[in-house]
């Protein structure tokens, strides 16, 4: 394995002397802030404070009545021994409160809570209408994470808006309190249920921040998503940064930060000239790029069903756009060669089973009772295709719920179901032609990823795996938390190898822990009744498990009599936007695919990208950031988790690359393996369905694609 130097966005910093005095007091210190638990004890432990004190407040280096000056040492910088230590919770506490001050002292907007991050707003230009712009940095104080040393993790949060009318003007007057977050009043900022007496005083002086619910309170157009490099810019706003701000002599004259980036050796899972392992295809054909692959060679495992029947659900003036799209799938438009020739699904209807409907506001019960009229063969596999007046994400709930119930009652009768949005997809007519609907530009390259998708729920394989481990059981378990339902749901799919092969799927409540562990455990017999006992047991988590969930997937494997260990690997699934790697000898700045380096104990970063040895990259797959990533290995003969082996590590890594490249919704390379993807999917559409438990169609296909 090679290994590569990257840096970090990650300055380390030193103490000025070794010891540090700071003000406690027993009574609430304005302008300070509540100790924790442990650093109260730690006080009393050290006989600075009685037993009896409940609670213990700081005002740091500030003097003021009452309060008590102690003196520790902050390092042991000069080889001494002598004294106790402060703690790094309340030095990070000391050193985050002194960033605030001085940057607010510097006339810069300040959000902080003293024990996570600090945010300093610099004006800037603002994507929103009627939105003055702050462009965010955001400093984290931390302590021998990655270094021997204190450290200054340095991260550009993009550009926060801020509505340039204040809560007195009209356009607010009747604005929902509730989807007000933060505020900004006179320069600083305020939670709303948190503003001071002034501000509430002068409320034409106070200034909502905008967030996704008040935007769409204010029908605030969202801006078009920046699709360039993001790491160009992170690397460019943070660099301008530490030469601007973090060089100034009085900041350094209490915090002197070294101004040279910390750098990192990552390990690449590929050895020198090798590149990523091949998917395979049709007739044995193998290719790095799923899109070239499926087109070249078709797919790896056609479908068992051949009597597949395709019918149209739409509006009726969207009839139109149903015949242009069934000449595409039938191979006669140009661009597209036809779903029967790209994906081996055979493409036939029958007059009269499609369904048009009058109402676009409740369309289900005309759907409904227009299918109940249809006479559908056992024998045959239908597959409709909805084109929905609005989409999954409309603003309105009311149109969103029609989506979802559409799509749940086409699941209970066991129909394939693939929804195309008419706002995304149709222009219009052709006036010359009633008959010829005009698609919007490029709609036959949508194709080959709607082709793809119906392949896999009709249970055909697009693509697999070359070189999967076959005893290998990986679950994965991902969450999704609904803004309509206000609750989080879990969705979990099985791999029952570590070919990529998917069979079970389940949705549940957040706090349904006991059913999510049933679940799992029915999985590891059921794949234990087809194969012999897995060698392992790998879970793909979307967050760090804790003992409460792992407890009951332990107990039902011992009662199993199952001796195999378990792994659990924790993917940060919204990507890495904190601590960040970047490769100075790429114009791109990112790191190639497969690398991975250590940044704390037991965690990761993980890149899977584009770029990789004999790849062309593709821009429009975009420039993700990489996972982050936690081990937890629990042995068979220990109930806590122990350090992965240095052999293990690369072999899970590479693992999370290959389910990434199992994606079959599109031919796109993700970022993520379908371990998560798949669960999410599942947590955002099932908890929107009116029956309490999916039928067995709905736990075994891929549906949901």
């Amino acid at each position: 394995m090679t290994t590569k130097n990257l840096t970090l966005n990650l300055l380390n910093f030193g103490f000025t002397t070794a010891e540090l005095s700071c003000y406690i007091s027993t009574t609430p210190v304005d302008g300070g802030v509540l100790l924790s638990y442990k650093e109260r004890d730690f006080l009393i432990e050290h006989g600075f404070f009685s037993g009896q004190t409940e609670a213990l407040y700081s005002s740091f280096d500030k003097a003021v009545a009452g309060a008590k000056k102690v003196t520790l040492m902050c390092s042991k910088q000069d080889g001494s021994s002598r004294g106790a230590l402060w703690p790094f919770s309340f030095l990070k506490k000391y050193y985050s409160w002194k960033l605030k001050n001085h940057f607010e002292q510097k006339g810069f907007p300040v959000r902080s809570d003293m024990i996570a991050d600090t945010e300093i707003w610099m004006p800037a230009t603002s994507p929103l209408l009627n939105c003055k712009g702050y462009k965010t940095i955001r400093l984290r104080v931390q302590f021998e994470r990655i270094t021997p040393h204190p450290e200054l993790l340095i991260t550009y949060d993009g550009v926060h808006s801020v509505y340039q009318y204040p809560l007195t003007h009209d356009l607010l007057q009747e604005v929902d309190t509730t989807l007000y977050s933060w505020m900004l009043f006179r320069n600083k900022l305020y939670r709303y249920d948190a503003l001071p007496d002034e501000a509430r005083l002068h409320e034409d002086e106070v200034y909502p921040c905008m967030n996704k619910r008040l935007k769409k309170a204010l029908r605030t157009p969202f801006p078009a998503p920046d699709k360039s490099n993001p790491y160009q810019k992170f690397f460019k706003e943070t660099e301008a940064f530490r030469s601007s701000h973090l060089t100034d002599t009085e900041l350094n004259s209490w915090m002197p930060i070294s101004q040279n980036w910390v750098n990192r050796e990552s390990v690449s899972l590929l050895a020198d000239g090798e590149t990523v392992a091949p998917l395979l295809f049709g007739a044995g054909k193998t290719d790095t790029d799923p899109q070239k692959g499926i087109k070249q060679h078709g797919p790896r495992k056609l479908p068992d069903t051949r009597n597949t029947v395709f019918f149209f659900i739409c509006h009726r003036n969207d009839i139109a756009m149903a015949k242009t799209i069934h000449s595409f799938l039938e191979g006669k438009q140009p661009g597209f060669s036809g779903i029967s020739r790209y994906a081996g699904i055979h493409y036939s209807n029958e007059k009269g089973l499609s369904v048009y409907f009058e109402n676009k506001e409740n369309p289900l019960p005309e759907i409904a009772e227009q299918l109940n009229g249809r006479t559908l063969d056992n024998n045959k596999t239908y597959i409709a295709l909805y084109l929905s007046p609005y989409g999954k994400w409309d603003e309105l709930e009311a149109h969103r719920n029609i989506y979802y119930r559409i799509k749940e009652e086409l699941l209970f009768r066991n129909i394939v179901t693939q929804t195309l949005e008419v706002e995304k997809t149709w222009v219009g007519r052709n006036m010359d032609d009633q008959n010829y609907a005009l698609l919007k530009q490029g709609f036959n390259y949508f194709l080959p990823n709607i082709s793809v998708a119906l392949l896999a729920k009709l249970g055909g394989t697009p693509w697999s795996l070359t070189n999967g481990k076959a005893r290998e059981l990986v679950i994965g378990i991902s969450a999704f938390k609904s803004d309509d339902l206000d609750r989080k749901y879990l969705g979990s799919a099985f791999s029952f190898s570590g070919e990529g092969e998917f069979r079970e799927f389940g949705c549940f409540r957040s706090n349904q822990i006991n059913e999510l562990a049933g679940s799992i455990l029915v999985a590891v017999r059921d794949y234990c009744h087809r194969n012999n006992p897995p060698e392992k047991l790998i879970i793909h988590f979307y967050k760090t498990m804790s003992r409460k969930e792992l407890a009951p997937i332990e107990k039902g494997l011992a009662e199993l009599q199952l001796d195999i260990p378990v792994v659990v690997v924790s993917i940060n699934k919204t990507l890495s936007e904190d601590i960040l790697a970047i490769d100075h000898s790429s114009s791109r700045l990112m790191p190639e695919s497969h690398q991975y380096l250590q940044v704390a104990e037991n965690r990761y970063l993980l890149y899977n990208n584009g770029i990789y040895p004999g790849s062309n990259f593709n821009e429009r797959e975009g420039y993700p950031f990489p996972m982050k990533i936690s081990l937890q290995y629990y042995p068979t003969d220990s109930i806590d988790p122990q350090p992965c082996s240095e052999e293990m590590v690369p072999e899970l890594f590479l693992q999370i690359c290959q389910f990434s490249q199992l994606y079959w919704k599109s031919v796109s390379r993700q970022a993520l393996p379908v371990t998560l993807r798949y669960p999410e999917m599942l947590a955002q559409i099932v908890p929107h369905f009116s029956r309490p438990e999916l039928p067995r169609f709905g736990k075994e296909t891929l549906w949901f694609l």
